[in-house]
């Protein structure tokens, strides 16, 4: 019995080192090493995805969102929910999440300053959030995008 306690205590003191492991500004990422990952629950997975995706896009290098997307759409689908999710999965969940979101806050309500839509200031992007977007990102072609481009899939001007 004392051995059955004292396991499930260092499960439980395993499960709270994860999750202060991982803050929320993504700098610790330069210093992480593969035993770390070991210890991450599917949350902490989905938050590095959506750092990942943030990453890349300040970078402006092209993202895959199409599969990321695509795995929102199978796991909303799924009647087990993040328990189902593989470590795979929850990053690239998190890198539709984190993708969608950037946009959002980035672009919505910002003027648009092209060339053709200075005549009148009044112009603003309207972005697209949650559940419309994912759909939008599924239902693309491409196979990634740069900035730009899901600027231009998920905001419209108005």
């Amino acid at each position: 019995m004392r051995c059955l306690i004292g396991l499930i205590l260092c499960l439980m003191l395993q499960v709270s080192y994860a999750k202060e492991s991982l803050p929320k500004d993504c700098s610790h990422l330069k210093d992480v090493t593969e035993a770390d990952f070991v210890l991450l629950s599917k949350k902490e997975f989905i938050e590095l995805g959506e750092c990942l995706a943030i990453s890349l896009i300040k970078k402006r290098a092209p993202l895959n969102v199409v599969e990321s997307c695509s795995e929102v759409d199978e796991d909303r689908r799924n009647i087990l929910g993040i328990f189902s999710l593989s470590k795979l999965e929850a990053i690239l969940i998190g890198q539709c999440v984190g993708t969608i979101n950037y946009i959002y806050q980035h672009y919505d309500n910002e003027p648009v300053s092209s060339y053709s839509y200075r005549r009148s200031k009044t112009n603003k992007y309207q972005c697209t959030k949650g559940i419309q977007a994912v759909d939008i990102l599924r239902r693309s072609t491409a196979k990634s995008y740069t900035r730009t481009k899901l600027r231009d899939l998920l905001c419209s001007v108005r």
